[in-house]
């Protein structure tokens, strides 16, 4: 955590240099419920849903004309995951909610349109990767896993003055073989699942955006 706050606000430094092409922005949006299914087979499997929560994060944007940015985010969330396993034929279907933390980093490219006036729609396409770190209260055991991470978005900035504005904003994340293979969520020790679950997150929200410079 301590080296991507040192990473953004290196950026924040260099962007600030940049002055008017540049931009500060500030997210906070309700992410929703999403459910996941690992199957072996009838006695291999791990399901469960990855909870409802708040995101939040921010961003730098460097805006190449009125028409394009690219924008370097981190997001972060913290939720809980019920979930249910078994693994061989000789345990029992277990329950535990682990606590789970995401951390993404994205580089995102966006189209702008309608710029000039009180309302500047945008809309993009994002890659990156995503950090989660998982922990078993009960048990005191954790997991941490690194995956690639890609997304869109698409949102409305309404700028209050020439400097300030609200951020409104749908996006959906994922994370390829974010469940699964050596990233197991147990405390069995070293099982591979030969099945993989893609993560899918879906958001609404907004925040706020500050045009740098003078």
């Amino acid at each position: 955590m301590k080296k991507i706050f040192l990473l953004l606000v290196s950026a924040a430094t260099m962007t600030t240099m940049m002055g008017q092409h540049a931009r500060l922005n500030f997210y906070a949006a309700y992410t929703f419920d999403d459910g996941f299914d690992v199957v072996n087979d009838a006695n291999t499997y791990y399901n469960g849903t990855v909870k409802a929560g708040v995101q939040w994060g921010g961003g730098l944007e460097y805006m190449f004309s009125h028409q394009s940015s690219a924008e370097l985010l981190y997001l972060h969330r913290s939720t809980t995951v019920p979930a249910n396993f078994k693994f061989g034929g000789n345990t029992q279907t277990r329950k535990e909610t682990f606590d789970l933390k995401h951390d993404f980093i994205m580089l995102s490219g966006d189209g702008h349109f309608g710029s000039g006036g009180k309302a500047e729609g945008y809309a993009g396409v994002m890659a990156g990767v995503l950090l989660s770190h998982l922990e078993a209260p009960s048990l005191g055991k954790s997991s941490s896993n690194t995956n690639f991470a890609w997304g869109g978005r698409v949102g409305t900035n309404v700028w209050f003055s020439p400097k300030m504005g609200l951020k409104l904003q749908a996006m959906i994340l994922s994370a390829s073989r974010a469940t699964g293979g050596d990233y197991y969520w147990s405390w069995y020790g070293p099982i591979y699942l030969t099945t993989y679950s893609t993560l899918w997150q879906f958001s609404l929200g907004g925040g706020l955006t500050f045009k740098l410079g003078k």
